[in-house]
């Protein structure tokens, strides 16, 4: 016999679904594992309530969104424009990028993130599905690009004094979309 301390026994869960941004088929439990009416549970015959995984119906975080919380557009695009600084002088990203087109590349990258963090779908409404590995496969990005551009977006992303949540939420992000945009190994 084994000296390990016994467990109570699973008891069966009431299946309610419930519909909403995830779908259907959530289920709620009306009895604890102690065999207690769980508060808010319901009997057998007797609808649950509605399971909320979201504090409202378009599904936002109870604290807002990340685009709105770092503070919108204005955010994004300072982002944005302090990185193009330092591309506009890199050796190898600049010459990706028409001369003549800065401030539509500003504007893109700006649209895409602020589209991304929960702003406005413009992006999406002017130029469809973002498909970035697709918009990136014409330019040569190696991982001395992939480099240079995270050395440019770290130093642009350092000038926004975000909260450290907030600047680790969004490097975490850059940092795995330049790792995927990779799309050559050679130099």
């Amino acid at each position: 016999m084994s000296d390990a301390p016994k467990r109570p026994p699973l008891l069966p869960l009431s299946n309610a679904s419930t519909s909403g941004p995830f779908g259907s088929g959530v289920s709620a439990s009306s009895v604890s594992a102690s065999g207690a009416s769980v508060p808010g549970a319901s009997s057998p015959g007797v609808a649950p309530a509605p399971l909320t995984l979201r504090a409202s119906a378009g599904g936002e975080r109870p604290d807002g969104n990340f685009y709105e919380s770092v503070g919108g557009r204005a955010t994004f695009e300072r982002l944005v424009r302090e990185f193009y600084r330092g591309v506009a002088t890199d050796p190898v990203l600049a010459p990706m990028y028409p001369e003549t087109d800065y401030e539509g590349a500003i504007q893109r990258l700006t649209g895409f993130l602020e589209q991304y963090w929960g702003g406005p779908t413009t992006y999406s409404e002017q130029r469809g599905h973002p498909r970035l590995r697709m918009r990136h496969m014409p330019f040569r990005v190696n991982p001395d690009a992939r480099d240079r551009w995270l050395l440019h977006m770290r130093e642009a992303l350092d000038t926004l004094g975000l909260s450290p949540l907030q600047e680790s939420t969004l490097w975490g992000y850059l940092e795995r979309a330049a790792h995927a945009m990779v799309n050559t190994f050679e130099e």
